[in-house]
């Protein structure tokens, strides 16, 4: 596997590709869950690939009910993973309040200092240890001003709660307010980013100015976006047949996706989901290939919609 260096995030080696747990807590085709042996089995076997940051959130659960659920499970997942607990950054995320109600459930956005503090200690229980870095999962922009949000977040590393803190979801004023707010010690973004989605790039330069690790949610564009990357956006599936003709390999229009973010800078660090073994190897191929100058500037020279698939 290939590996960065991101001093504000940790001191362990982070990999350039990561592993998105939530699936693991989506139901599936036929209403069900998959069976918990098999999603650890499968987050171990990503784990071996060399994908080793993992990436979860208090919410990613079936339901209002069972928040925590993810975090659970990957806690579980690390805590007996063969490679140990000190090789893996484990990534999570609070800010989001999902509330179960008799018809479905409710979600908001809380962002004040005591309900940071409960959701980070809530997720330090849930994974049985302390993950490398907490992000605020949303942005409540019923709060104001946001400064108040980050020193929240600044509360919850003096806590204890993890040596490390982030935001996600943000726009570039709040990314600077944080920074500043921070002293400079925002350790991680996590925005959306894909041949789809191309917004807040003014985010991306700076986590990469300064050395602030980006991670790119929904990395193949989310929904029929991701299972059509190869027919909508046609340019990586030509670069993909490019690599495949030169390395005499099977390169896919996904694998590129993912080697093109990587490419953005040293310190992003897509984190696509995976519900299949395959799917995990082909995130750990993707990870090696190198695109030339010339793939990467026509690859930046699609247009993509720019239009999230979740709201503000």
């Amino acid at each position: 596997m290939r590996h960065t260096s991101i001093p504000l995030l940790t001191d362990k080696p982070v990999p350039v590709v990561g592993t998105g747990a939530m699936p693991l807590s989506n139901a599936r085709a036929d209403g069900t869950l998959m069976p918990r042996d098999e999603a650890v089995a499968l987050l171990h076997h990503a784990f071996d690939q060399g994908l080793t940051l993992v990436d979860t959130a208090d919410i990613y659960a079936p339901d209002g009910h069972s928040v925590g659920h993810n975090e659970n499970l990957v806690g579980e997942a690390v805590r007996t993973w063969s490679g140990g607990r000190d090789a893996i950054v484990v990534v999570t995320k609070i800010g989001i309040v999902r509330t179960p109600g008799t018809h479905g459930d409710t979600w908001s956005r809380d962002g004040s200092r005591d309900y940071l503090l409960r959701a980070a200690e809530a997720s330090v229980g849930q994974l049985g240890f302390v993950p490398d870095v907490i992000i605020n999962h949303r942005v409540n922009r019923e709060l104001a001003p946001y400064a108040e949000t980050v020193r929240g977040m600044i509360a919850v590393r003096e806590a204890g709660f993890a040596p490390a803190i982030g935001i996600g979801n943000v726009h570039g004023d709040e990314a600077r307010t944080a920074w500043e707010v921070s002293e400079g010690t925002i350790a991680a973004v996590e925005n959306e980013r894909s041949p789809r989605c191309r917004g807040d790039t003014d985010v991306l330069e700076w986590a990469i100015e300064h050395g602030v690790a980006f991670f790119p949610w929904s990395p193949f564009g989310g929904g029929s976006d991701a299972k059509e990357l190869p027919t909508r956006y046609p340019e990586f599936a030509q670069v993909a047949a490019e690599l495949a003709a030169s390395t005499g390999g099977e390169v896919t229009a996904h694998e590129v996706a993912l080697a093109w973010l990587v490419a953005q800078g040293p310190t992003v660090v897509p984190i696509p989901g995976y519900t299949r073994p395959t799917s995990a190897e082909s995130a750990a191929r993707a990870a090696h290939l190198e695109l030339s100058a010339e793939q990467k500037a026509r690859l930046d020279a699609t247009t993509g919609t720019d239009t999230s698939v979740f709201p503000d």
